[in-house]
């Protein structure tokens, strides 16, 4: 029994697990500490947290819909799937980067500023990460395989929250190192995109040529 789970998993479609991992870090990492932030921001801003944290995810919705058809159009242009690859992994740079700036934050515009590059890097990163899940999942398979990247998720973004939720919960000092970490664990994300363009046997290579 224990071969046949361990031979199964060694076939499984690697691209979808890339895929899956990349997710974890970007957004699973993005999932946790969204909770934290509206917690972390009163501390920085004092009044109307609210008010600022509802014009931020304003900015950051507004901006991730205005690229969204764009990137759309200009991955679907180029045949091969390089384009998909490589703006997927630079999305996932820009999901992580204002993170690593919210110990700075000072100023409500600064927070905005922020939004908007996270905004920006999730419209890379979206579009992308679902076509090329698209192009790679096996056909016959899209039940089990959309169950092992919702197991991973959920499993890892439980850890995540305990762990997070535990190092903000020390202090101010400790709510500052979350967030940067926060970050660089977002950013790390794209280290599995570059997995996936290493790849060789991934389908999407071939069904774009």
């Amino acid at each position: 029994m224990l071969k046949k789970i361990v031979k199964n998993l060694k076939n499984f479609n690697k691209v979808v697990i890339f895929l899956s991992l990349s997710d974890v870090f970007s957004w699973g990492s993005f999932t946790v500490i969204s909770i934290l932030s509206g917690i972390y921001l009163s501390h920085k801003l004092g009044v109307d947290t609210l008010k600022l944290l509802g014009i931020g995810t304003a900015i950051y919705f507004f901006t991730r819909a205005a690229f969204q058809v764009p990137i759309g159009l200009i991955t679907d242009k180029y045949k091969k799937d390089r384009d998909e690859i490589l703006i997927l992994f630079v999305g996932v740079l820009l999901m992580g980067v204002p993170y690593l700036f919210y110990p700075y934050i000072q100023q409500p515009y600064h927070y905005f500023i922020l939004q908007f590059v996270f905004g920006f890097g999730v419209s890379l990163n979206v579009t992308n990460w679902r076509k090329l899940f698209a192009l790679n999942i096996d056909g016959g398979r899209e039940g089990i395989q959309y169950g092992i990247y919702e197991l991973i998720m959920s499993v890892c973004a439980g850890i995540l929250s305990i762990l997070a939720g535990s190092m903000a919960n020390m202090g101010t000092l400790y709510f500052d190192t979350v967030m940067s970490l926060a970050g660089v664990f977002i950013m790390t994300g794209s280290i599995w995109v570059i997995l996936i363009y290493k790849y060789d046997e991934r389908k999407s290579k071939r069904l774009k040529k």
